[in-house]
């Protein structure tokens, strides 16, 4: 109540009032009927979680917003630790190391911070927590009955849809974090248990039969997508194959301000202290030495702010308010491509690599030089996967499930610094966050 505008004010009337209500008793005698009309109603511009809680259109406004302002922050984080963006100089250049790190800019702003400040202390731990946290509380006050206009909670669209922004909140943490907790106390969950616990808000949104199609489709995908991380890859197909293939799910930003621009756009377009990597620079088609469109970008849009790399900004983020795809029918596609290759139905897997192709631009068709090649297909198909879904949530997932099930370290290993950068896969529990939580049982070194 101390932060609001009006408290001051406020205060000195009520000091007032009490100061004449002896003199008032004398005159008025307070009956049943009349309790109440001292009461002064809370400003309904002013929301607070006791005098005035949000109402349903301002909680499902706030968990939308809190999901997007969480995935660009993120997105810029897990690419600086995977390799596809890194920074230009010696400062922030830190987030691309691949060391067991408990400390720096992952937990600044665990207990504040805010969108408007341009460093790493705007904490996309912080920010993720706060984006799965909105969107939990949104579902339990929907499940509880507080909306008079849900007369169905479990089954309604606002139940689907925020049931679907807590399953894209938890794939993202568990995707960057190799252990975390929710909600501010233990236990300390693995990444793994993160993926599932995700699928069950995905289901749950699909079980919803007021669901909205956007969101039945969301959910959709983002079981294909968990079920393809944890290994279940004839779920992961079933999921996969009902979304259309022109299907996007997007976090949208804005220009109004700066807390709402996309901070991909500014890292790179706006401000120029950060690049796409150079794994993903000067990219051609196959052979031909066409430029590929799925990962063009524009040299030094504004003055590198560094002395080690000069700044390549993404064609694919070209505005402050460029929406991000979150999950789309193309990631499904692939999803499929991988399946087809698994079945040995080689020529069906190179089949949606160019149909996906000619959707994202590229003209010319790839033929591999052996048919029967799988190795041939299959290196071909992570190419062609992480090109087309650069900056599109995929990466840091990808990166990680190659290497523990494949084998294959698609990892950076420098930065334009020129040091190591180490070689965890994951990022660990914060301290400020075991800080937090008196007792937390911790395994990780």
């Amino acid at each position: 109540m101390k932060n609001h505008p009006d408290y001051g004010r406020v205060r000195r009337k009520r000091v007032g009032l009490v100061a004449r209500l002896p003199v008032m008793a004398l005159a008025v005698t307070v009956t049943p009927a009349c309790e109440g009309l001292l009461e002064v109603a809370p400003d309904p511009h002013y929301v607070d979680a006791s005098l005035n809680p949000a109402q349903l259109s301002e909680t499902m406004v706030g968990a939308l917003v809190d999901l997007n302002f969480a995935y660009d922050v993120w997105m810029y984080e897990t690419n600086m630790f995977s390799g596809g963006m890194v920074a230009l100089g010696l400062l922030r250049y830190t987030q691309s190391l691949r060391q067991q790190d408990r400390g720096g800019g992952q937990a600044g702003g665990l207990t504040g911070g805010g969108r408007d400040r341009r460093g790493p202390g705007v904490a996309y731990y912080a920010f993720l927590q706060q984006a799965i946290a909105s969107s939990h509380a949104a579902q339990e006050r929907i499940l509880a009955g507080e909306f008079e206009t849900i007369s169905n909670p479990s089954s309604s669209a606002e139940f689907a849809r925020v049931s679907v922004y807590n399953g894209f909140g938890l794939l993202w943490l568990a995707d960057f974090y190799c252990e975390f907790v929710l909600y501010g106390e233990g236990p300390v969950h693995s990444s793994r248990r993160g993926y599932e616990m995700a699928a069950e808000q995905f289901e749950a949104a699909r079980a919803a039969s007021g669901a909205e199609e956007e969101i039945r489709l969301a959910a959709t995908a983002g079981l294909a997508r968990v079920n393809r991380l944890l290994g279940n890859d004839a779920q992961a197909v079933q999921y996969a194959s009902q979304v259309p293939a022109d299907f996007q799910f997007h976090a949208t930003y804005s220009t109004n301000t700066f807390e709402q621009t996309n901070r991909i756009w500014f890292r790179t377009w706006g401000f120029g202290e950060h690049s796409v990597s150079p794994a993903f620079l000067n990219l051609t088609i196959d052979d031909t030495g066409m430029p590929d469109p799925r990962t063009a970008t524009v040299h030094n849009p504004v003055p590198p702010r560094g002395d080690f790399f000069d700044v390549h900004a993404p064609v694919k983020v070209p505005s402050g308010s460029s929406p991000l795809i979150i999950t789309s029918g193309v990631e499904m596609q692939y999803i499929l491509a991988e399946a087809a290759l698994g079945m040995m139905q080689y020529d069906r897997a190179v089949e949606i690599i160019n149909e996906v192709r000619a959707m994202r631009g590229v003209g010319v068709e790839w033929t591999p030089m052996d048919m029967m090649s799988a190795a041939e297909i299959a290196t071909k198909l992570v190419d062609e996967r992480r090109r087309t879904m650069l900056f599109e949530g995929t990466l840091m997932g990808d990166t990680r499930m190659y290497k523990d099930r494949f084998g294959l370290d698609l990892f950076h290993t420098q930065v334009p610094q020129g040091i190591d950068v180490g070689t965890e896969t994951c990022r660990a529990l914060p301290q400020r966050e075991i800080d937090n939580i008196p007792g937390l049982q911790v395994t990780g070194e």
